[in-house]
């Protein structure tokens, strides 16, 4: 569950898998719904861009305000940060997908 500091809100995180075949767009959804990209997001790895597939995992972010009528169902949370997890498609790389299901909440 989320943290909270000084200067923050506190928030509830939900990680969800972004799955799909190879050259589905999941990347580029991810794309278009994120507020923040970690380092290893968007297909970084030069050998992604290479071979124009995603080969590891990659994380970024979006946070929305609890709706006005779920804010009893989440009471102590100010926001809800969903991070998302943008997944190979390719079938050699379901391993990494594998790996990565541990940290999934939602598909």
């Amino acid at each position: 569950e989320g943290a909270s500091t000084a200067t923050s809100k506190k928030l509830l995180n939900v990680n969800i898998g972004v799955l799909g075949h190879v050259d589905s767009g999941k990347t580029s959804l991810v794309k278009a719904l994120s507020t923040t990209l970690s380092t290893a997001a968007l297909d970084k790895h030069p050998e992604s861009r290479k071979r124009g597939i995603t080969l590891d995992l990659g994380f970024s972010n979006f946070q929305i305000d609890i709706p006005e009528h779920r804010q009893k169902d989440f009471e102590g949370y100010d926001k809800i940060q969903f991070t998302l997890v943008d997944c190979p498609g390719h079938a050699s790389l379901i391993k990494t997908v594998i790996g990565g299901a541990a940290i999934i909440d939602l598909m």
